[in-house]
């Protein structure tokens, strides 16, 4: 990382970022230019579930390529020529959730983040409509841009 005084190694940042952030950015292989799409998402476990229809391009991609990256920003707030924020990168590996009893949880901790107007136990027919997904982290990176760090200097990009 560029910024290195930016850089947060701490575990439990890089989690609280994953949990208050509203959605995650995913990017897919297509084999030619990546693919990239937002979703809502919950940080549940260990891991991070998103939950989407029984087919579709995203699927598609992932059945070809498990390996993803991706990012989640919170807290942006734009000074000037500087932005604020938190955020997390990384890359991992997309598995479906397959046994009900976890697929379970992961929709119920979907309810819980977003407010959801949900009835548990959900029908078996939307039960066995809905995917669930999990990315397996296996590289995480948090970045940190600090209150009163200061803006670069204006206009650092002339000469």
């Amino acid at each position: 990382m560029r910024r290195a005084e930016r850089e947060v190694l701490d575990v439990a940042f890089m989690h609280k970022v994953l949990e208050d952030a509203g959605e995650i950015c995913l990017a897919l292989n297509t084999g030619g230019a990546p693919y990239v799409l937002p979703v809502n998402f919950v940080f549940h476990a260990g891991g991070i579930y998103f939950h989407c229809a029984p087919e579709g391009r995203k699927l598609d991609l992932w059945q070809v390529d498990p390996r993803v990256g991706f990012t989640a920003a919170v807290d942006i707030q734009v000074e000037k020529t500087t932005t604020r924020y938190r955020c997390v990168c990384g890359t991992g590996r997309i598995l479906p959730v397959e046994a009900p009893d976890l697929k379970n949880a992961a929709l119920k901790a979907f309810a819980r983040k977003y407010k959801a107007p949900c009835h548990f136990p959900v029908s078996q027919e939307k039960f066995a409509y809905t995917r669930v997904m999990r990315i397996e982290i296996e590289t995480l990176t948090g970045k940190y841009s600090h209150p009163n760090e200061g803006p670069r200097p204006v206009p650092h990009f002339e000469r």
